[in-house]
């Protein structure tokens, strides 16, 4: 009993103290919320709120790292039942107090970690497979670590393996302070089904049979587009020569103010030759509008609806013109 009395009382002067034996090198705003961070665990701890208090000595621990505070949350978690999370951190205070070279530190470290080793829950993971990855609670375990029981808290943990070319394995183990060896065994794992081989595109088309040509399901066919253009043409012509006409009376008109009778002088003649010109233009114009205003006309109202035939090139209709006559040519 005393000397129980004496390990406690060595642990607690060590945790009051824990702020102060920080490694050298930490910065002044590290070690600044470091110590905010243990101060607010030693207030929990206090309050006997253990869940909250022991992430914030990890806290503190992993910003700026010191024997003490490791101490202090390996404390936290055997207060919390978290023995195995309390175990492994005295057997860490052990090793940085060996190497830090504090001696009391480290023997009330380990008599701790020696008392608490009664009491540990050891899992033991077994693997029928070789060659297998395991994972406990997502951290891999070394393959040398399977069939050794490793310290484990209470509550549920979550084995995992896998393997190249198998069936991943999963299962979950609630453990209690009840059994104090568990274990879980990974059996052969199954092969994971083969992929099916992939058909390559040509080898697919070789399979299909040609699609036939699209439906031509009617609208504007090469004819249709072919008469209307000739019938744009053909008005235009027959525009030209309306405006030729026109000019040829007005200039006719003219011509005779300048005659008397059959004779007439040079104006007269000069714009009696004019006339004749614009005469025979309005003419042509005239003619040639209304050939391919009608072969317009005829191109259009022809044209199949389906589309052209087998056989019949589009555009193989072709219009010509000359004076006073159009040609048609081609098959619709």
């Amino acid at each position: 009993m005393l000397r129980a009395t004496i390990v406690a009382s060595s642990l607690c002067a060590v945790l009051v103290v824990a702020p102060r034996a920080r490694a050298a090198g930490d910065s002044e705003g590290g070690a600044a919320a470091a110590e905010s961070l243990f101060q607010e665990g030693r207030k929990l701890m206090d309050a006997k709120r253990y869940g909250e208090a022991c992430p914030k000595f990890a806290a503190s621990q992993k910003v700026a790292p010191a024997i003490g505070t490791l101490l202090n949350l390996a404390d936290c978690y055997e207060k919390n039942n978290q023995l195995a999370s309390a175990w492994a951190r005295f057997h860490e205070a052990i090793a940085l107090a060996r190497r830090l070279g504090r001696a009391n530190h480290e023997k009330t470290a380990r008599e701790r970690a020696d008392k608490l080793e009664p009491r540990l829950i050891k899992l033991s993971i077994l693997s029928r497979s070789s060659g297998v990855e395991v994972r406990l609670d997502d951290n891999p375990i070394d393959p040398a670590a399977l069939g050794t029981p490793i310290p484990v808290d209470a509550g549920e943990h979550t084995v995992e393996a896998t393997a190249k070319g198998k069936r991943p394995f999963s299962t979950t183990i609630d453990v209690s302070e009840r059994s104090k060896s568990p274990s879980v065994e990974i059996p052969v794992l199954e092969d994971a089904p083969k992929a099916a081989p992939v058909v390559e595109d040509d080898a697919k088309d070789k399979d299909k049979k040609p699609k036939p040509p699209p439906k031509d399901e009617g609208g504007w066919s090469t004819q249709k587009t072919l008469g209307v253009v000739a019938a744009v043409a053909g008005a235009a012509g027959l525009g030209v020569g309306g405006y030729f006409g026109l000019k040829t009376s007005s200039t006719w008109k003219e011509a005779q103010t300048y005659c008397t009778g059959l004779e007439c002088d040079q104006a007269g003649v000069d714009l009696a030759a004019e006339a004749k010109s614009t005469g025979n233009i309005a003419t042509i114009a005239t003619i040639a509008g209304g050939a391919l205003l009608v072969g317009g006309a005829v191109l259009f109202f022809t044209a199949p609806s389906d589309g052209p035939k087998s056989g019949a090139a589009p555009g193989a209709v072709r219009v010509g013109v000359g004076p006073g006559s159009v040609l048609l040519r081609g098959s619709f």
